[in-house]
Parts: C-alpha cells; structure tokens; sequence
C-alpha cells in the first residue's frame, strides 16, 4: 500500500489481481445477485484507491480496511435506493461471469440460500458472508462493520438460526 500511496502502478495492479475476484464476489452476494451493479461499486472502491491512496490507515489490516471500503458502497447503495428489484439466482444466471459462476453451482441448496440472504437485515447478510463466505474471523468482521465483537457474535447468531429455521428442509438429519 505503501507503494500506491507514492502512486506505483505495478503496486495498484497487484493488490487488482490480489483482491478483485474476491470482493466482487464479496458485492455481489450482497446486492442479491446484481452482477452489473457488483461491478460498477468494485469499479467505485478502486476508483477511491487509486484516487485517494492517503486515506488507507496503516494501523489497520489492509485486508479488512479494502472490505469495509467495499462495504460501505453496498450500504450507500441500499440508503440510497427505495423499492429495490431482487433478481432470482435464475434470471442472473445467464449474464453472470464464468469467474463469479464457479461460486454459485447450480444447486438447489445454494438457490434457498441464496433468496432467503436477501430477507435478512444487510447488516445480518453482510456479517453472515463475510464470515462464512469470504473466511474472515470475528475481530476482522468487527473492525469492517465497525462494531463490537459480541455485536459481530449475535448477528452470526441471529442469521445462522434464521437461515437454519428456513433451511432445515436441507439437513440432512431431518430426512431420517
């Protein structure tokens, strides 16, 4: 990061390569499949990167500074946007690119979950993805929703037992 800040173009393009398949991925599960609008906010976060490196804060993670980046331009999409139009997984299906597609297997199980993540609050969804989808720990979650640890703790809570209610037609030990 240090290398952009002094304006290196290698130094743009490798943290590009490190880090766009993932938080596209990342923006897409949390604007409910909008490939198109997933792009257009990726664009918008390394826009903010390349035209203002200083604001990076080098007392934090890189990692968990570029997600609550990325974060923070679902969120504003969702303030800024009333009536919102959910595609299904179905009619994205044919427009999503062969990248984003290797993550979304047509399967049954990733469909319901898929639908029933946009019934969740968006800071329920993007607790639960970061967590479960893109790996990360509590304390990361934390530093990117700017908020508490327990707070982190209780949205992992709250969604995994909703979406575990609206699932359960999926466990395995239901069908014995």
């Amino acid at each position: 990061m240090e290398l952009l800040q002094q304006g290196s173009k290698p130094a743009f393009n490798e943290i590009y390569a490190r880090y766009s398949k993932r938080l596209l991925y990342f923006m897409f599960r949390l604007l409910n499949g909008d490939e198109s609008l997933a792009q257009d906010k990726l664009h918008d976060v390394f826009l903010k990167l390349i035209e203002r490196p200083d604001r990076f804060d080098s007392t934090r993670q890189f990692k968990s500074w570029i997600y609550k980046v990325a974060s923070n331009e679902c969120n504003k999409h969702y303030r800024g946007t009333t009536g919102l139009s959910y595609e299904t997984l179905e009619n994205v299906e044919d427009s999503v690119d062969p990248t984003i597609y290797q993550y979304l297997e047509n399967t049954s199980f990733k469909r319901a979950l898929t639908l029933h993540l946009k019934e969740l609050s968006y800071e329920h969804k993007c607790t639960f993805v970061l967590r479960f989808q893109e790996g990360l720990s509590v304390k990361e979650i934390s530093t990117i929703m700017d908020c508490p640890e327990g707070t982190v703790k209780s949205r992992i809570h709250h969604s995994t037992r909703i979406l575990s209610n609206k699932l359960k037609e999926y466990n395995p030990i239901n069908t014995l």
